[in-house]
């Protein structure tokens, strides 16, 4: 099973490491304590809130085979290599492609097979 790892594009982040995602995949997005909420993916630990990330941002989701990103209505936007999703269609992504997330750019990687 391949792992991927979500890292900050700038920054000294160890990252996140993810397996592949099934059809249900994760959801990327920030913990809310106030309504004890926590995604799949909780991306508060790099100042998500203060970069327009929302609870429930983006998914990644196994697509056709292949490995998408979900915009899931966010009112900041999902990018993917500087082109914004359209809300609710799946776009395919690569190890190497660059995710922003509002203001929070990540990088997928994969690491094994």
């Amino acid at each position: 099973m391949a792992e991927y790892l979500l890292q900050l594009l700038h920054g000294k982040s160890s990252g996140i490491t993810l397996g592949s995602p099934g059809v249900e995949g994760y959801i990327l997005g920030r913990s809310d304590e106030a309504i004890q909420y926590s995604p799949d993916v909780d991306l508060a630990v790099y100042e998500a809130r203060e970069r327009g990330v929302s609870r429930r941002h983006a998914a990644l989701v196994q697509f056709s085979g292949e490995m998408h990103m979900v915009d899931l209505g966010s009112v900041n936007g999902t990018y993917v290599n500087g082109i914004r999703l359209v809300p609710d269609h799946p776009s395919r992504i690569n190890p190497g492609d660059e995710l922003r997330l509002g203001m929070l750019e990540l990088i997928l990687l994969k690491q094994k097979d």
